[in-house]
C-alpha cells in the first residue's frame, strides 16, 4: 500500500521522535548518577530476589582464614607466613588442580617464617596463583619491591576488584593488564592454568545463586583445620585460599540491595573471585544485555511510545495505556529472571516510552493545531464566510439546536460519475473532482449560498442560511443556471483531454426546513432537516428521466418571479402522494424563442389529451409538434409518453 506525501511525513516524524526519545533515555542513564543508579537497582533486585536457585558449585572450593584461624596466632595480619607455608604444603598433597592464594604479601613479618613462604611459593608443584598489585593506590613503592621479591612472577595474578563508582558495588570481575607491568587479573589467570580463554575487558558477574538457604553457593572450609578434612573434597579442584573474617576485606555486592550487610551482600574478596571464577568454568553469560541488545530494545519501547501515540486517544489514554506497558514490563522482567531472563535495562525502554509518548503529543498537538487551520481556511472557502464568523464570534452558536424556516436548496450530482471513477486513477480522479467542486464552490459562493456538504461529487446548498436573503428562490435559480453553464464547459474540456465525466444534474426545491448545528459537543454539523431535503435531493433525480440537466419545484418558481421557465409536469415523486409542479429554469432569450412559443402550445396539448381509450386528436397534434425538435428534451420525452398512450401531464415517478 502506498503512502501520501501528508503520511509519509507523519511516519518520517514519527520515526525521528522515536529515534531522538532513545537517544535521549540512553544519554540520559548513562550520564544522570541517579538514573543510573535506579538501573542499577532494577537489576539488583532481580539478582538478588529472583535468580533461579543453583546447585553449589562442585569445581571450586574455599579454604577459608577465620576467626577460628587466627585466634590461633600472637598477631592477627598480616596472617601467619609459617602456617600458610604449611598450609600450602598439606593442600598440595591433597592433589587440587589449581590453587589461588587470595592474599597480598606486601610487608615483611618474621624473617624465618617469610623465608619459609617464600621458598614454598616456589617449591610448591601445583599451579599457584597468587594475590599481587602494583598499582599505586594500592602499594607504595617500597611494599611493591617487597611484593616483587616475594612473588614469583609467573604466579602473580592482579587482584584488585571492579568497582561501580556510583555505590561502591562489585559488578565486574577485574581484567587486568591495564599496563604492561599489571598482570591478568586473578580469575583470568586462573582460568588461563586451565586453558580457558578470557576475554581482555569488565566482565558483569553472573552471581552463583544458593540451592537453598542452608546452603552456600560454595563449599567453605576453615584453613586451621584443612589438615583433618577428607582429601577428596578438594582433589582436582580449583581451591581458593582466602580470609573471611566478618570485618576486613568486605566489599559490598549487588546481593546487597536484599541481603543487606550479610555475608552475600558483603563479600569477602576470596568469595568475589569464586564467583567471578564459577561464571568462567560454568561457561555462564553475562546476566545482562550487550550493548546492541540494549540499545535495540531501548528503540522498540520508544517505537511502542510512538505507536501509542499514532493511534490519537488523548493524553489520559496515552498514560494509562503506558503505565500500563511499564508495570507488566518491570513486573516480566522480574519474575521472567526466575525463569532465565537475562538483566534487560528498565529505566532507559521507560524513559524512552514515556519520552516518546510526550514527544508524539506535541507532535500530533502541532499538527491538529494545523489542521484546525486548514479547517478554518477550507470551512471559509467552502461555507459562506459569516458562518464561519459566527462560530468565532459566538462559541455558542455551537450548541445543539435548530430552528425551522423557510431555505432553498440545491443538489447537484453528476451522471455516471461511479463508472468514470473506475476508469481513472486514484490520483486523476481527485485532480479532476477537486477542480469541479472548487469551481462549483466559487459560484455558489458568488451568489452567497452555503456549501452543507459533500457526498462523494454531489454539492448540497442552503440559501437564506445561516443568513436571511428574501430572494432565496431566486438566488437558487440563478446560482443552478450559473453552475449549469460551469458544468457543461467543464464536462466538454474533460472530455476533450478524453476524461469521460457525464453531466452535472441540478434540483432546486423551497420550503420548510429545520436547520442548526446537529451532532455532539466533539463533532458539530451546520445543515438542514426534514423532508424539504428530500424532496429536493429527489427534485435533481429525476432530471435523467427527463433528459433534463435543471429541474426547479413550483414552490422555487413561485418565488422566482422575474425568472423563465419551462413546464416540465406535475410530478409525484418515489415515496409521495401528492404531485408536486416541476419546471426547467430557461434564459429570457429561450423563452422569447419560436421552440419556447410551440411548447407552450405542446404542453396545452398535453393536458387536453386525457383521454387513454384511443390516440386523441391533441395526442396526434402534440407528437406533430414534437417531431419539430428531436433534439429537445422534453418534447422528446412526452412524445414518447404519448407514443405509448400515456396521456396526460402527471408523472408518476417509480424510481428516486
Amino acid at each position: 500500500m502506498s503512502l501520501n506525501k501528508r503520511q509519509t511525513k507523519e511516519l518520517l516524524s514519527a520515526f525521528a521522535a522515536a529515534v531522538l526519545a532513545a537517544v535521549l533515555a540512553l544519554v540520559g542513564v548513562h550520564y544522570l548518577s541517579f538514573l543510573k543508579n535506579l538501573d542499577n537497582i532494577s537489576k539488583d533486585i532481580r539478582t538478588a530476589a529472583f535468580q533461579p536457585a543453583m546447585p553449589q558449585a562442585k569445581d571450586i572450593v574455599v579454604v577459608a582464614i577465620n576467626e577460628g584461624t587466627l585466634a590461633q596466632f600472637v598477631y592477627r595480619s598480616p596472617v601467619d607466613r609459617e602456617f600458610l607455608a604449611n598450609l600450602l604444603k598439606t593442600l598440595e598433597q591433597k592433589g587440587p588442580k589449581v590453587i589461588g592464594l587470595d592474599i597480598l604479601f606486601d610487608q615483611a613479618t618474621e624473617p624465618a617464617k617469610d623465608d619459609l613462604l617464600k621458598e614454598t611459593l616456589r617449591s610448591v608443584k601445583t599451579p599457584l596463583v597468587v594475590s599481587y598489585s602494583n598499582l599505586a593506590s594500592v602499594v607504595t613503592e617500597d611494599q611493591l619491591e617487597y611484593l616483587n621479591a616475594f612473588v614469583p612472577e609467573q604466579q602473580r595474578a592482579a587482584a584488585n576488584l571492579a568497582k561501580d563508582p556510583l555505590d561502591g558495588s562489585v559488578r565486574w570481575a577485574y581484567p587486568g593488564e591495564s599496563d604492561a607491568d599489571e598482570p591478568k587479573g586473578f580469575v583470568r589467570k586462573v582460568a588461563e592454568i586451565l586453558g580457558i580463554d578470557t576475554p581482555k575487558r569488565l566482565v558483569e558477574i553472573a552471581w552463583r545463586a544458593t540451592p537453598d538457604s542452608e546452603t552456600g553457593s560454595f563449599a567453605v572450609y576453615p584453613a586451621h583445620a584443612l589438615a583433618v578434612l577428607p582429601d577428596a573434597w578438594f582433589k582436582d579442584k580449583v581451591v581458593l585460599i582466602g580470609a573471611v573474617l566478618s570485618i576486613t576485606d568486605r566489599h559490598e555486592t549487588p546481593l546487597a540491595v536484599i541481603e543487606g550487610d550479610g555475608d552475600r551482600g558483603s563479600m569477602p574478596g576470596v568469595m568475589i573471585h569464586a564467583h567471578s571464577l564459577s561464571q568462567v568454568l560454568d561457561a555462564r553469560p553475562e546476566p545482562g544485555f550487550q550493548l546492541f541488545g540494549s540499545n535495540l530494545l531501548v528503540l522498540l519501547a520508544a517505537v511502542f511510545g510512538i505507536a501509542i501515540g499514532l493511534l490519537k486517544k488523548g493524553i489520559l489514554f496515552n498514560v494509562i495505556v503506558s503505565l500500563v506497558l511499564v508495570v507488566c514490563g518491570w513486573v516480566g522482567a522480574m519474575l521472567g529472571h526466575r525463569y532465565g531472563l537475562p538483566l534487560v535495562p528498565l529505566v532507559a525502554p521507560t524513559m524512552a516510552l514515556g519520552l516518546s509518548v510526550w514527544f508524539m503529543d506535541m507532535l500530533i498537538g502541532k499538527a491538529e493545531r494545523k489542521q484546525k487551520q486548514f479547517v478554518q481556511g477550507a470551512f471559509s472557502r467552502y461555507v459562506s464566510p459569516e458562518v464561519v464568523k459566527q462560530l468565532m464570534d459566538r462559541p455558542e452558536a455551537l450548541s445543539i439546536s435548530g430552528a425551522k424556516r423557510e431555505v432553498s436548496f440545491i443538489f447537484t450530482d453528476i451522471a455516471g460519475f461511479t463508472t468514470m471513477s473506475e476508469a481513472l486513477s486514484s490520483e486523476k480522479l481527485s485532480e479532476v473532482l477537486n477542480e469541479y467542486l472548487d469551481g462549483a464552490c466559487q459560484i455558489i459562493l458568488g451568489f452567497e449560498g452555503t456549501v452543507d456538504k459533500f457526498i462523494g461529487d454531489a454539492i448540497m446548498t442552503i440559501f437564506n442560511a445561516p443568513l436571511e436573503q428574501s430572494d432565496h428562490a431566486a438566488r437558487a435559480v440563478q446560482c443552478a443556471l450559473a453552475l449549469d453553464v460551469y458544468a457543461e464547459a467543464f464536462r466538454k474540456k474533460q472530455n476533450d483531454l478524453g476524461i469521460p465525466i457525464g453531466e452535472t444534474r441540478i434540483g432546486v426545491h423551497t420550503g420548510f426546513a429545520t436547520i442548526g448545528n446537529f451532532g455532539s459537543h466533539s463533532r458539530m454539523d451546520y445543515t438542514a432537516l426534514g423532508d424539504t431535503v428530500n424532496t429536493a435531493a429527489r427534485t435533481e433525480g429525476v432530471n435523467k428521466y427527463f433528459g433534463t440537466r435543471v429541474c426547479c419545484t413550483e414552490q422555487t418558481v413561485q418565488q422566482a418571479p422575474e425568472q423563465r421557465f419551462r413546464k416540465i409536469g406535475d410530478v409525484v415523486l418515489k415515496g409521495k402522494i401528492e404531485a408536486v409542479g416541476l419546471f426547467m429554469p430557461v434564459t429570457q432569450a429561450e423563452f422569447d424563442s419560436e421552440l419556447n412559443a410551440d411548447y407552450q402550445t405542446f404542453y396545452s396539448l398535453l393536458q387536453q389529451a386525457d383521454v387513454a381509450t384511443a390516440m386523441p386528436v391533441e395526442a396526434s397534434a402534440a407528437l406533430a409538434l414534437a417531431d419539430r425538435y428531436p433534439e429537445d428534451p422534453l418534447f422528446q420525452f412526452h412524445s414518447q409518453r404519448l407514443r405509448a398512450q400515456v396521456f396526460g401531464v402527471v408523472i408518476r415517478m417509480e424510481d428516486k
